[in-house]
């Protein structure tokens, strides 16, 4: 009998997968607006031998959004923006070192932290408001509202222009601009002064570090009919023949209106009161716009006889 010693080599079979540690947690956090930062980490392991058992790691889904280090770590690879998107499924994938590897993947969840990155926004960068004249102290004319798209804002509201702050108040909660003063269009212009206020006001977020937002807002005070118009005389006398045909002119009557010229409540209409001269008010008439009182009918009255009609 003779006897031989035979060398087993035993080489590897690429038979298992790279198994990721749980025990690491998948939920991480990032601040936005920087790169570079470290969001967390992950680990596998692969038990083949050699390459078999190197492991490497790739971000599937995201790869322009974050990146994985040879040891796991993931960071951001550039700034991310939470008020455009806060939270990140990213799918990260182990594989072995084989000519044909073996894979496994991992989900991670990455919530985006806020940071106070943006300034209050008025819901319109230019208010116009019509206010009646001489509306009442404390007469609300307009609601502002802002938002800010950061999380745990506190918004509150001021008028930044000095000079309006004499004429209105801004409630520094609910944005309601009302008046401080009663405003008389003829009064202001009297005076000279336009009868409108443009001013700028301010979104501030208290506790933050951006700048406040801004809007302008334009208050035009509105003309009211404050005034009746009043004839220059109580009494207008005029002559007509007794056998005056129709559209004869006998006199003209005039009224003025105190309220600003140009305006439509100064515009001075004339008419009849047919209640007052229920008779006479079929056989006379008055031009509405000229004041001329005018024969409706061709007379045929006796001579002396005297009308009295009413405007």
């Amino acid at each position: 009998m003779s006897t031989a010693t035979v060398s087993i080599v035993v080489t590897d079979v690429n038979d298992n997968n790279p198994t990721f540690d749980l025990t690491l947690g998948t939920n991480f956090t990032v601040q936005e607006e920087k790169a570079n930062l470290f969001v967390g980490q992950v680990n596998a392991t692969d038990p083949d031998y050699g390459v078999n058992g190197q492991v490497y790691y790739r971000i599937v889904n995201y790869p322009d959004l974050f990146v994985i280090s040879a040891n796991g770590s993931i960071y951001t690879r550039r700034p991310l923006d939470r008020e455009l998107r806060n939270h990140y499924s990213i799918v990260v994938e182990a594989s072995d070192g084989a000519v044909d590897p073996r894979k496994t993947t991992l989900t991670v969840s990455v919530q985006v932290l806020d940071i106070d990155d943006n300034s209050p926004v008025f819901s319109q960068q230019d208010y116009v408001v019509n206010v009646p004249e001489n509306s009442p102290v404390g007469t609300v004319v307009l609601k502002l509202t802002a938002v800010d798209a950061d999380l745990f804002s506190n918004i509150t509201y001021r008028i930044k222009t000095e000079s309006a702050r004499q004429l209105f108040s801004l409630n520094r909660i609910t944005g309601e601009l009302a008046l401080l003063q009663t405003l008389d269009f003829e009064s202001l212009a009297a005076m000279g002064v336009e009868a409108s206020f443009t001013f700028q006001v301010e979104a501030v977020d208290q506790g933050g570090v951006m700048p406040p937002g801004q809007a302008t807002v334009t208050v035009h005070i509105t003309d009211m009919n404050d005034f009746s118009p009043i004839f220059s005389k109580d009494l207008y006398k005029g002559l007509v023949a007794p056998n005056a045909v129709k559209g004869t002119v006998i006199t003209t009557v005039f009224a003025e209106d105190q309220d600003p010229p140009g305006t439509p409540a100064s515009l001075v209409r004339y008419r009849v009161d047919m209640e007052k001269s229920l008779y006479s008010g079929n056989i006379f008439d008055v031009e509405t716009d000229t004041g001329r009182v005018i024969t409706k009918v061709n007379l045929s009255e006796e001579p002396s006889v005297t009308f009295k009609v009413s405007f």
